[in-house]
């Protein structure tokens, strides 16, 4: 399987980034069922609300955007999957190219601006398939959209019964103004509207639905503060630490680094990281938190839940390393994390990280 897993890699690395995608969702929607043996590490279960995970590490919100494979996730060893960024109306996002590798660096640029079949397509999608594996939608708003709260409540009414969790898309900066909803007035009457919808759909069906909500580690530390206490008072499940950034850090070596949109993958790490840390500390154990951002290893993955996060997302990695280091990301977890309690170690060294006494930048 890993023989098969470097080679497939190498053809698709070979063609443009956003083909090569192209022709990984549809082998495994039509044609691929990799088998990847997952062992079972009994330190690795975690819990997060009413939702319980085989281990800690899912796919993150980007890659299965039109629901075309996701009930085939399991079968890469992913113990959850995040469907989406998904928007009411169709839409075909920004002009291309604008997915980038920064191969040198481990990192991707993209500023594909949110293209989405719809609602209906997605809602179809749904209906035929079910997920073996938790499922959360990530949602968004359609570029010309005069009513973002209208578009994120169409979206929660929809598709809220098909999931284990909705995730509240506002941090991508491909969509011109989303970003300001995180620290403008509106955020709060949009916590509360999705909120008062999912307690609609919570008893409908008799059983729980969690909100998250994706933020930007662009956002200082006073606004990070702000948003996690309006998170906390319209009693959001958790935080997904972090979106892309549109900083570079200095060291990027890639001849694509300037190109405009959101970096993702190893340069994310200690930026995405930081914040996290911060946010938990600020947090109190009030609310969860989801890290994502530079997971390429069982240390970058430990490193994240020292830092505060529950469950892991991993894309970017993913592209690098192929669906085989689910296993080795989970074998180095499991013996880093040894007798220790999982939920004991959540947070763990945030005060560290945060007065810099741990992480490397």
């Amino acid at each position: 399987m890993k023989h098969i897993n470097n080679l497939l890699l190498n053809f698709l690395h070979k063609i443009p980034p956003e083909l090569s995608h192209t022709i990984t969702i549809k082998l495994l929607k039509n044609f691929l069922s990799p088998q990847y043996f997952i062992k079972n590490y009994k330190n690795l279960n975690v819990s997060l609300g009413d939702i319980t995970f085989k281990h800690p590490i899912g796919l993150a919100a980007g890659f299965d955007k039109n629901a075309e494979a996701f009930h085939k996730m399991d079968k890469l060893g992913l113990a959850h999957v995040e469907i989406g960024t998904i928007t009411p109306k169709y839409q075909e996002g920004n002009t291309k190219p604008r997915i980038f590798r920064l191969n040198q660096d481990k990192a991707i640029i993209n500023r594909l601006g949110f293209p989405s079949k719809g609602l209906a397509y997605i809602n179809k999608r749904l209906e035929k398939y079910k997920s073996h594996i938790p499922l959360g939608i990530n949602i968004g708003c359609n570029k010309e959209t005069t009513d973002y709260i209208s578009d994120y409540l169409e979206l929660t009414k929809k598709l809220g019964h098909y999931a284990n969790w909705l995730t509240i898309n506002i941090s991508s900066p491909n969509t011109p103004g989303l970003r300001s909803i995180q620290t403008s007035d509106m955020l709060s009457k949009l916590l509360q509207t999705i909120d008062n919808e999912r307690k609609i759909i919570e008893n409908k069906r008799g059983s729980a639905l969690q909100v998250w909500l994706k933020i930007a580690p662009d956002l200082d530390d006073v606004e990070l503060k702000k948003l996690i206490d309006t998170a906390i008072d319209n009693n959001i499940d958790a935080l997904c630490i972090s979106n892309t950034t549109i900083k570079r850090p200095n060291d990027l070596i890639s001849n694509k680094k300037l190109e405009n949109g959101g970096l993702s993958g190893n340069p994310l790490f200690y930026q995405s990281t930081l914040m996290l840390a911060k946010a938990y500390l600020h947090a109190q154990n009030n609310i969860n938190f989801i890290g994502v951002g530079g997971i390429d290893s069982g240390e970058t993955a430990y490193l994240k839940i020292l830092a505060g996060a529950t469950i892991l997302q991993m894309y970017t990695g993913l592209v690098y390393n192929g669906p085989a280091m689910i296993n080795k990301i989970n074998s180095e977890l499991s013996l880093k994390i040894g007798s220790a309690t999982f939920s004991k170690i959540i947070g763990n060294k945030a005060y560290e990280i945060v007065n810099g006494d741990y992480l490397n930048d």
